[in-house]
């Protein structure tokens, strides 16, 4: 069961007792932005003196200006880099709390398949209703783990001394991946529905990973 074990090692997972407690599990899914970006360990950069570009880019940061400005593709050059197309977490079936946006950055020699560089990144504050700064990430892990963040969850169900592990790509179609705990209760393919009839009806622990 050691496969078992190793989910509780991630550090944004959260345990729910439903003994005491009720819970909409969509609700609950969601992640807040710094944890898409603490998966592959961002570590934020100045994004002017990093990337030499002139303080006028101050006031020309948004990414889907900052997407086709042949004045900073040139700039990002000249030091070896080279941009992904502008992406949306709107375009992902996502478990993140807002409205997010990103463009990798690689080495210049480098293919997409390889890890970016860097990420520049921007939310939107719906408080005030525009995009937040953008700012500029180290990327010092796998963009993988950024990719599967944002598109995908896992929950660990512990009913007695028994856990159901199970997966999500769009929140809807639950996988259980212990196949071997499988019941009729627990089966391998539940559905949403089903998933929340199990978390209000029996006595059980959550772990959202």
């Amino acid at each position: 069961m050691k496969w078992i074990k190793d989910f509780k090692k991630y550090q944004e997972s959260i345990q729910i007792d439903l003994t005491f407690t009720q819970i909409d599990i969509m609700e609950s899914l969601n992640i807040l932005d710094d944890v898409l970006l603490s998966s592959i360990a961002a570590e934020n950069v100045d994004l002017l003196s990093t990337l030499k570009l002139p303080v006028e880019f101050q006031d020309k940061l948004d990414l889907d200006e900052l997407s086709s400005n042949i004045e900073f593709i040139n700039s990002i050059s000249s030091i070896g880099l080279k941009k992904s197309a502008l992406q949306n977490t709107d375009d992902f079936e996502t478990f993140v709390n807002k409205p997010c946006r990103f463009i990798l950055l690689y080495d210049f020699n480098a293919n997409e398949l390889e890890n970016p560089d860097y990420i520049l990144f921007q939310s939107y504050n719906s408080t005030i209703q525009k995009w937040d700064d953008t700012k500029l990430y180290k990327v010092k892990d796998d963009i993988k783990k950024f990719y599967d963040k944002l598109t995908s969850k896992t929950i660990e169900i512990i009913e007695g001394d028994v856990n159901y592990i199970y997966t999500t790509s769009n929140g809807n179609d639950w996988i259980l991946q212990n196949v071997e705990s499988q019941n009729d209760i627990y089966k391998k393919d539940i559905s949403k529905d089903e998933l929340q009839k199990i978390i209000d009806e029996r006595k059980v622990v959550i772990n959202i990973i």
